[in-house]
């Protein structure tokens, strides 16, 4: 756009995130003046997987220089970005959690089912399955996603090896931990905004509370109604659009 200076937003992914599944939505932000970065996440997209949570962290730190103005976060990257936070990184970034895996992980079967090896190893391998991925696209978007795109999204869990090691790091004692350290920086949970759809099929919006009860905040959120957990692909230039006003409306505000 002639005239727009360009704002950088840092996305930090799901589990199973790659690049190319913003490749319609980055294009689209970036016609409205907005340039969307990845975090490359250790482990995703073949890159070397790292020995443990904190050479995890501390790669997406390395990667998350210099501090942008905003993050996007999603799903289990919402809990990465709170780690962050709670190391005293991102300490000037506003950070936009939308339908974030955090304290509902306690609350769910399936996480805790995948801290089992075994299972782990079985959940890896239904992701290449024809017919899982069919289940999957058919209940989760809201709109019948091209062959393309049904590809770009499930290679990125093909090419995560580290899918299973965040199932097997992020446990109820990793939480314990960031409930002590945010207890001593309450400051770390400031700047915080949360998104949600209102058909979002992944993350229901008690998850948030639950959060919200364990750390002693309330955060603002936003509903939108018509949209599912995966916004930026189900509907490109919608999410692009809100994106874009969000990143407008909190740059005036200041931090």
């Amino acid at each position: 756009m002639a005239g727009v200076t360009a704002r950088r937003v840092l996305f930090f992914g799901g589990n199973g995130h790659c690049a190319a599944r913003l490749g319609a939505a980055r294009e689209a932000a970036a016609r409205l003046g907005v340039t969307i970065d990845d975090v490359p996440y250790p482990g995703f997209e073949g890159r070397p997987r790292a020995r443990d949570f904190d050479a995890f962290l501390d790669g997406v730190a390395e990667a998350a220089r210099p501090a942008p103005q905003h993050v996007y976060a999603t799903g289990i990257g919402g809990l990465i970005a709170l780690c962050l936070r709670a190391r005293g990184r991102l300490a000037d970034t506003r950070v936009l959690l939308q339908a974030p895996v955090l304290w509902g992980l306690e609350r769910r079967l399936m996480p805790r089912v995948m801290r089992v090896a075994a299972v782990r190893r079985l959940a890896t391998a239904l992701f290449a399955t024809s017919a899982f991925r069919a289940h999957f696209a058919a209940r989760y978007f809201r709109r019948r996603l091209t062959p393309d795109e049904r590809a770009a999204f499930f290679d990125g869990y093909a090419r995560c090896a580290a899918l299973p090691d965040l199932f097997a790091w992020i446990t109820s004692d990793l939480l314990r931990t960031l409930e002590t350290r945010f207890a001593a920086r309450g400051e770390a949970l400031a700047r915080i905004d949360v998104w949600w759809g209102g058909h979002d099929r992944v993350v229901q919006l008690d998850e948030l509370r639950a959060t919200e009860a364990a750390l002693g905040v309330t955060w603002p959120v936003h509903v939108f109604p018509h949209w599912g957990h995966y916004p930026m692909i189900d509907a490109p230039e919608d999410w692009a659009a809100a994106l874009a006003a969000y990143v407008q409306g909190s740059s005036d505000d200041g931090p």
